[in-house]
């Protein structure tokens, strides 16, 4: 019976590593393909293809930028993009960088920092800023990946910037 008992805890864990090793793979899988997807949606930012940056989104998408009430719905999200195209924002540059992506069933936490260059009308240069965020990605029945909440802020106030 000791044998038996010694064994079956053996088993248990050579199962519990395997199980953590097969996430931290998975997790390191899943890191990749998120780094890829984030190098598309800069190009789509730079570019200003909202269309393709829409198609990164789950329907249900949830926003909560830096500086602007929560986005409920790829609609609001599409008219926040609107808003920013006629009052001449545009991104001139992109760059993250993914620090962690851990997953939970289909869920996967991305957590980041940021530098974004933009330029709007009456501004002689564009501006550069920095920033961190969290990102929750949704895994679709396809394979895909989503993004299902989103949210980003900057590192500087820039009401204390102006004071310097």
């Amino acid at each position: 019976m000791k044998n038996f008992l010694t064994k079956t805890a053996l088993l248990h864990i050579i199962f519990m590593v395997s199980a953590i090793v097969a996430s931290a793979q998975s997790d390191a899988e899943l890191k990749s393909k998120i780094e890829k997807l984030n190098l598309e949606i800069g190009a789509a930012m730079i570019s200003g293809d909202h269309e393709k940056s829409l198609s990164f989104y789950a329907k249900d998408i949830i926003s909560l930028p830096n500086y602007q009430p929560m986005l409920k719905g790829i609609e609001a999200v599409k008219k926040s993009n609107e808003e920013m195209d006629k009052a001449g924002w545009s991104v001139t540059g992109f760059k993250n960088n993914t620090i962690s992506v851990t997953s939970c069933n289909n869920l996967i936490t991305e957590i980041g920092t940021f530098e974004i260059t933009f330029a709007m009308k009456g501004m002689d240069q564009p501006m550069t800023d920095v920033g961190k965020y969290l990102t929750i990605w949704e895994k679709q029945k396809d394979g895909s990946l989503k993004i299902k909440i989103e949210t980003w802020n900057t590192d500087k106030y820039p009401a204390m910037e102006e004071t310097k």
